[in-house]
Order: C-alpha cells, then sequence, then structure tokens
C-alpha cells in the first residue's frame, strides 16, 4: 500500500482528536454552548470513518461486518452531528421530517453494514440528502442575516465538493486524488470552530450592550426616583395653599439655624403670627375668600423678610417666623412693619377688598434652651397680644405699642 494515504489518514486522526478534545471541553465549560458538543461528536464520528476506512482497506478483502457497520454507522453518525451543528447555529430546532431521516440513514447504514451490503447506496443517499439539507439551512440563515451559519454554509459545500470527487475517484471517473474528504473535513471544522467563537463574540457583545441598556434604564429610573422622592419631600415640607413651609419644613430649617446661631452666638428670635378674627373671614365670605386671605398674607409677610429669614405656616391661620441675627427689639420692629403693611394692603377677593387684621408674639431665643421653650414663650406673648385687643405686636421681653385701629371689614 502506498504510504501516503496512511499518512493523510494519520494526518487527519490528529486533527479530528485534537477538534474534539478541544471542543468536548469548551461544551463541559459551558454546557448551554452545544455547538461545541456537535462539533466534537461530529469530529468523533470522523475519527471513526478515518480510522474503520484505514482498517478496512488493510483486510484484503476480507472485511468484518462489524467493521463495515462501524464505518458506515460513524458516516452516518458524522452527517448527524454536522445537520445539529447547523440547526443549532440557525437557532431553529430540527423538525419532524429531519429526526426521521437521520434515524433513516442511522438504521440504513447498521443493515447495511451488517445484514445487507445492497443497501449501502441507500444509506450513503440518506447520508447524502441530510447533508444537502444542512447545506440549505445554513444557507436560509445566512439570508435571515446568521454571519456564522454563512461560513458553514460554505465549509459545507467544499466538503461536499470533495466527497464527490472522492466517490468519482472510488468509481475510477477521474483520476485518484488521496486525502480529499481529510480536506473536507479539515476545512468544515476549522470553519465551524470559527463559527462558533464569532458567534460567542457576538452574543458577548449583544450581552454588554443589553446590560448597558439595561445599566442606563435603571440609572435613569433611578434618577426619575429620586427626584420624585424629592419633589415628595419638598411636598411634605411645604404648604399647598400659601407655598410656603409647613411646619415639618420649619422644624428642620431651624435645625440648621439654631446651629449657626450657637456656634457664632448672635442672637436668634421667633415670632408667631396670627390673622384675627379669620373665622369670621371664612363665615362672611366663604372659605376661598379665607384662602384668598392665607394666601395676600404669606405674600406679605414674604416680601418683607431678609433672605436669610424663615417664614412658614404654622397652622390654620398661623405662621411662623425665625429671624437669624436679630435680638428681641428687632425681631419687635420686624413684626411692627408685617403688621402695618398686613393691614395697608388687604386682600382682593370676587371685587372685594377684604382688609385683615394680624397679631404677633415675639420671643428672643435663649443660649441654652431648647426651640420648644423659645416657641412656648412667644405662643405666650401672641396670647397676651389677643387678649389685648389683637392687631399687635408683644414681645416675651417688650411690647411695641400698636397702630391706630382702622375700621376692619374682618
Amino acid at each position: 500500500m502506498h504510504p501516503l494515504p496512511e499518512l493523510l489518514d494519520a494526518f487527519g486522526a490528529g486533527v479530528y482528536l485534537l477538534f474534539g478534545a478541544i471542543h468536548l471541553d469548551l461544551w463541559l465549560r459551558r454546557r448551554e454552548r452545544r455547538g461545541h458538543l456537535w462539533l466534537a461528536c461530529a469530529a468523533g464520528f470522523a475519527l471513526a470513518v478515518d480510522l474503520t476506512g484505514l482498517a478496512l482497506r488493510r483486510s484484503e478483502g476480507q472485511v468484518a461486518p462489524w467493521l463495515a457497520a462501524a464505518n458506515l454507522l460513524a458516516v452516518a453518525g458524522a452527517t448527524i452531528c454536522l445537520f445539529e451543528l447547523v440547526a443549532w447555529l440557525g437557532s431553529r430546532a430540527a423538525h419532524r421530517g429531519a429526526r426521521l431521516l437521520e434515524a433513516g440513514a442511522a438504521v440504513l447504514a447498521l443493515v447495511a453494514g451488517l445484514w445487507e451490503p445492497r443497501l449501502l447506496g441507500a444509506a450513503l443517499l440518506a447520508c447524502g440528502a441530510l447533508l444537502v439539507w444542512a447545506m440549505v439551512r445554513a444557507f436560509r440563515a445566512t439570508l435571515a442575516g446568521d454571519p456564522e451559519s454563512g461560513i458553514v454554509a460554505g465549509a459545507l459545500v467544499f466538503l461536499t465538493a470533495c466527497l464527490l470527487l472522492d466517490v468519482a475517484m472510488e468509481l475510477r471517473w477521474i483520476s485518484a486524488r488521496p486525502g480529499l474528504p481529510v480536506l473536507g473535513f479539515t476545512v468544515l471544522f476549522l470553519a465551524s470552530a470559527r463559527s462558533l467563537n464569532d458567534r460567542a463574540g457576538r452574543e458577548q457583545q449583544e450581552l454588554e450592550g443589553l446590560r448597558r441598556e439595561l445599566e442606563r434604564r435603571v440609572e435613569e429610573r433611578t434618577l426619575a426616583l429620586t427626584e420624585a422622592s424629592e419633589r415628595l419631600a419638598e411636598a411634605s415640607r411645604t404648604d399647598e395653599l400659601t407655598g410656603l413651609p409647613n411646619r415639618r419644613g420649619f422644624l428642620e430649617a431651624s435645625e440648621g439655624a439654631l446651629a449657626r446661631a450657637r456656634r457664632s452666638r448672635l442672637p436668634l428670635s421667633l415670632a408667631i403670627a396670627d390673622v384675627d378674627h379669620f373665622k369670621r373671614v371664612n363665615d362672611t365670605w366663604g372659605h376661598a375668600a379665607g384662602d384668598a386671605v392665607l394666601r395676600g398674607v404669606a405674600a406679605t409677610i414674604r416680601s418683607s423678610l431678609r433672605a436669610q429669614d424663615l417664614v412658614a405656616r404654622w397652622g390654620g391661620e398661623e405662621f411662623i417666623l425665625l429671624l437669624p441675627d436679630t435680638p428681641a427689639a428687632g425681631a419687635l420692629h420686624v413684626a411692627g412693619s408685617i403688621r402695618v403693611a398686613v393691614a395697608a394692603r388687604g386682600v382682593e377677593h370676587g371685587g372685594l377688598e377684604i382688609r385683615v387684621r394680624i397679631s404677633f408674639g415675639v420671643a428672643e431665643h435663649r443660649p441654652g434652651d431648647e426651640l420648644d421653650a423659645t416657641l412656648a414663650r412667644a405662643d405666650a406673648a401672641l396670647y397676651r397680644a389677643k387678649q389685648e385687643g389683637r392687631d399687635r405686636v408683644v414681645g416675651a421681653e417688650a411690647e411695641l405699642a400698636p397702630l391706630p385701629s382702622a375700621p376692619a371689614g374682618s
């Protein structure tokens, strides 16, 4: 026997063994990538075809039935695995017709090898049909936009051409060119490995893109939730009617002002204001007029204060002022100015001008006291202002006489 075919068989066996071992290991590492399993199995069956073919050539006419059956079964097995590899690359499982053809090829190969050699042609025809079907599926997947299937489709065409030439050589239609099946399978396995590698890279890129998109959406959602939370938090600290801070907002803001006053040892004063005879406004002109009065008083107070001062709606018709860097005398003066401004402006509502009066209780915060103590002193001063006739400013430490009262509409 010429040594060249045996050398080619040995080369093919080494290639098949290498591909089988590598891709079996890759599949064991990533079980979800079944393409590596089908390629490893195809390489294993190709190795079996190679070894049994070598044994058949050395048998010199004394062919053992089991050896012929093993060779045909290996051919069928390699074809079936290649078909399954193409199906996996195309992300479409083989349907019932393909399963029947795969089973028929395996059964025909077994029967032809063991009992009925006349079925050899039918077995090879079934394997050829399966190979052509795999090419068709690969080309369809390529046209559908799968570049990896295109690589395998081209390699399947090359393998088919090599096998057809090998058959032509066996029939002595052309001169012998040994090693064509080995060349065809080697090219196919290289192309399949390249396809699987490209598929893994593309899927990784797609996963990275999905991860980045998910991170972007999560970031956007987190930002939206943060903004919504901030709006809710701001709403929870703001009086909806007047736009001023509510009691909670005032208490949170006052903590920082008190801390700065302690550090700087500068005076700080509180003033509590109450709209006089507010119930009469609601009873006479309705609650909408009462709301307009509260908004008007809030606007007047806010426009009369400095940027560092704080005014809040304390509750009902009461407002509270926090005046940093302001002693009691200064706070009494500020409250008096606001009282005069409120009385002078009035409130427009429904074509009517509602005259409003307001009373103040003022207290300077004492070092070492809690805020509640200062609030209690200011509230007590406000109570005295109400008891003494309203429309006036009363301090916990001093009193500012009210202006002469004008006829009031409230």
